[in-house]
């Protein structure tokens, strides 16, 4: 599958102008395009401070002087790279819905990755289930753009997952402070608590995406069925009345909550997405509103 397949091409321009955002300053080694905690050589100003000798003449303010008849130094903040990494649930149960839960998470990826990539952050995908299923490490630069969408486009979904196992893997978890979002829908039998503390403590700045489709919200199923686990292959015979749906539909709205109440007591950014919304509406609307693109 190739980039336009991932990505309407009438996007890219207005994705270029698009960063992904950091709640704290950049902390990388390498040039990049974010303000970094250091003070360097950009062209952002950033302070004044009295001059001492040894100083680099050629940063006196000479306009300064010539107010103050005193010397100082122009100071600009140095620009570097950020670490972003995209964690994508490629378990077993992000394959259902029409559109795939996985098609959106895949394609939010491609447009994170994409933004990243033209703004010179350090990117790092990891598809994953009960382990980490493939990876890129450490791409930088809109030349890597055509590798990014035919990793994505080569993903589909796998066994059962488990994010806190899958983040135990070698290699999974960055040396460095970033930011970390994981598209999933969180629907863990070992839970997603330790898995949020994990990136956490790896120094990660975390957004959760919880996708989950309109099916899943809302079912309109009826009569007997057998209800069969997508990911253990578990089956259930269910009578399905109105009272049952009901008491469903409570117990999703609950999961959510909790999600929600859990991260941010974790001071992690939390977002709802579903599927069969238009990719442009969760995009534009739904991150950014959410503060994780600007």
């Amino acid at each position: 599958m190739s980039q336009p397949h991932l990505l309407d091409p009438s996007w890219l321009a207005r994705l270029e102008r698009m960063q992904v955002a950091a709640r704290k300053a950049a902390g990388g080694n390498q040039a990049g395009k974010r303000r970094s905690r250091q003070l360097g050589s950009s062209m952002e100003f950033a302070e004044y401070r009295p001059y001492v000798p040894g100083d680099d003449l050629r940063q006196l303010d000479w306009n300064a002087y010539a107010r103050s008849g005193k010397l100082f130094l122009k100071k600009f903040w140095d620009e570097t790279e950020l670490h972003v990494s995209l964690y994508i649930d490629c378990s077993r149960s992000m394959g259902f819905g029409r559109p795939r839960k996985m098609d959106l998470a895949v394609r939010l990826a491609a447009a994170l990755g994409y933004i990243s990539l033209c703004h010179l952050d350090r990117l790092f995908v990891y598809a994953f289930d009960r382990q980490i299923l493939a990876s890129l490490a450490g791409m930088q630069g809109k030349g890597n753009a055509h590798r990014l969408m035919q990793f994505l486009a080569g993903l589909a979904p796998g066994g059962a997952g488990d994010l806190d196992q899958a983040l135990r893997s070698p290699g999974a978890l960055q040396g460095r402070p970033g930011i970390s979002i994981v598209l999933s829908d969180f629907l863990f039998a070992s839970g997603y608590e330790r898995a949020i503390a994990r990136l956490q403590a790896a120094r990660q700045e975390v957004t959760l995406v919880q996708i989950l489709s309109q099916e899943e919200l809302s079912p309109a199923y009826q009569g007997e069925l057998r209800l069969i686990d997508s990911e253990t292959g578990l089956a259930k015979e269910v009578s399905v009345t109105v009272k049952l749906l009901q008491e469903y539909r409570n117990s999703v709205t609950s999961f959510r909550r909790q999600l929600a109440g859990f991260a941010y007591g974790r001071g992690v950014s939390c977002v709802f997405a579903q599927p069969e919304l238009p990719l442009e509406t969760t995009l534009f609307s739904v991150l950014r509103q959410a503060g994780v693109i600007r």
